[in-house]
């Protein structure tokens, strides 16, 4: 019997995803302490500590269960019955691609006077001094506040914004060069938006959803090079945004890089060990398994977000560990609620990423906006907030309207709804 690899198609699988989380977790195990703490000016727990090697490794090979395991290969069909206007595939993505442009431009303009208000200084001048870190502490204090809803645009775009990506690697290449550099535009601005507002998640997932849809879509060939360039990618970006923060140098941003990662796993072993919980400390269980922290475009809100990262900030000073950095990976984050069943927890994840990574191949809306979402959640698992429902609701949004938007045209569209 002759068996084959695919390695394209396990890079974009549910599988796939879990690379860089068990990449983090090996650099965790062997990294030497010294250099550790030379940048974190902490201990490290994690130094060949066999109980975090297994226990994470429990969790992905649950995951891995789920993912083979689900069977439910349903699709719901959704048909929306209006007259449709027959239009050209430019018009058909070009309007969406023209009208997130306008969108990003209506939302760094508010933004630019709402921080000029508040600060009395301009943004730009603060970007060249490397201070944006200053917009995030006005964000954080809750002093910057854009009216009318219009500081959830980024959020709300994300979806948007992977969506015209697709149809960017679906279009010929060398033809509809117009529509395409409109949808490159788009997406160069959203970055932008991303890092000045110095919001992670929001530049992360559509980077990483970006590299699973090229790969899904473009035949490119899988080399050593393909992957030191989505490397120095994410590395330019993450240098710029430290840049411009802070005025970082290389040294400083060094020490963010481990501090936003490795140092996740330092602060999870504490967990495991019954030293460390958020929970205790008085984050809502709910929170870690749930964290919808509100209903998006409405007053409603779940959880003070300030309030559970100050809580988990100073808890991790209390077991005399930087209190710079206070993510504990998704591993720690569903062990201070349901201890050792959190294998469990990963293992319908693994049902949940399959179903989804089903949807996308078969090309269905529901699939294309929602698994690179999830791949996104899953190759961060060293957040310990549930990012893909912490986005789900802004998705959910974006597919009935990208439902509706294709339901009045008829084009040569190549997907199916």
């Amino acid at each position: 019997m002759k068996i084959t690899f695919n390695l394209r198609k396990f890079l974009v699988s549910p599988m796939g995803a879990t690379i860089f989380p068990l990449f983090l977790l090996i650099i965790a195990f062997f990294l030497p302490p010294s250099i550790y703490s030379k940048y974190i000016k902490e201990v490290d727990y994690m130094f060949l500590n066999m109980k975090m090697l297994i226990f994470v490794l429990l969790c992905h090979a649950f995951y891995y269960i789920g993912i083979f395991t689900n069977r439910f290969k349903f699709i719901l069909k959704t048909k929306i019955y209006i007259k449709k206007i027959k239009v050209s595939k430019d018009i058909f993505i070009g309007f969406l691609a023209i009208l997130t442009i306008l969108m990003n431009i209506i939302f760094l303009v508010v933004f630019s006077i709402c921080f000029y208000k508040v600060s009395g200084v301009g943004m730009l001048k603060m970007i060249l001094n490397g201070q944006v870190d200053l917009i995030k502490s006005l964000i954080n204090s809750e002093k910057l506040i854009i009216p009318f809803g219009l500081g959830a645009i980024p959020t709300f775009l994300i979806a948007i914004e992977l969506w015209l990506l697709y149809k960017l690697y679906e279009l010929p290449i060398g033809n509809y060069k117009l529509l395409k550099f409109f949808i490159y535009i788009s997406v160069t601005l959203f970055i932008i938006i991303a890092i000045i507002t110095v919001n992670r998640s929001v530049l992360m997932i559509p980077i990483i959803g970006w590299f699973v849809i090229y790969l899904h879509l473009r035949k490119t060939k899988i080399s050593f090079s393909f992957f030191l360039k989505f490397f120095l990618i994410i590395s330019v970006l993450f240098a710029i945004t430290s840049v411009i923060r802070w005025n970082a140098d290389v040294q400083l941003i060094i020490e963010r890089l481990i501090g936003y990662t490795i140092a996740n796993f330092n602060r999870m072993v504490l967990m495991i060990d019954g030293k460390l919980s958020y929970v205790k400390a008085g984050v809502p269980n709910i929170f870690y398994l749930i964290p919808i922290i509100k209903i998006p475009f409405t007053s409603v809100d779940f959880f003070n977000f300030r309030e559970i990262s100050q809580i988990s900030f100073l808890s991790i000073g209390d077991v005399g560990l930087n209190p710079a950095y206070n993510m504990a990976t998704l591993y720690g984050g569903i062990y201070q609620v349901i201890g050792i069943a959190t294998p469990l927890y990963f293992f319908f994840l693994g049902i949940i990423g399959s179903y989804l990574y089903y949807l996308f191949v078969k090309q269905k809306y529901f699939g294309i906006l929602m698994y690179p979402l999830f791949y996104a959640f899953v190759a961060l698992w060293m957040i310990d907030v549930n990012i893909f429902m912490m986005f789900f609701l802004y998705f959910f949004y974006a597919y009935i309207i990208i439902l509706i938007y294709s339901s009045l045209f008829k084009t040569n569209d190549l997907i199916k709804t």
